[in-house]
């Protein structure tokens, strides 16, 4: 047996900060996830503006006489058509060292 004796409030007050240490950590992870799950839903809500505004802009250049084969001829691609996706640079570089 040990010759110290544990002051007993000292042991709570350590017990305490440690289940609040704890408790903090978790409250902050789903504070990072709440806010991660905003960004995501104005990413989402900011895509579908740009989908219907390029939408509007396609038909708009339909109705002021340009045809879909002239105006896929620019390099502008059709909406509801997946773009190209910008290569990863290391992926680039793989590529062009070859």
């Amino acid at each position: 047996m040990s010759d110290a004796l544990v002051n007993a409030q000292d042991a709570a007050d350590k017990a305490r900060a440690l289940i609040e240490a704890e408790v903090n950590a978790k409250v902050e992870v789903v504070r990072l996830l709440a806010e991660a799950a905003n960004t995501a839903d104005a990413a989402e809500l900011a895509a579908k503006d740009a989908a219907t505004a390029h939408e509007s802009a396609w038909t708009a250049a339909l109705k002021a006489g340009w045809s879909e084969k002239e105006l896929r001829a620019t390099g502008v691609r059709a909406p509801g058509q997946v773009g190209r996706r910008a290569r990863s640079r290391a992926s680039a570089s793989t590529t062009s060292e070859v």
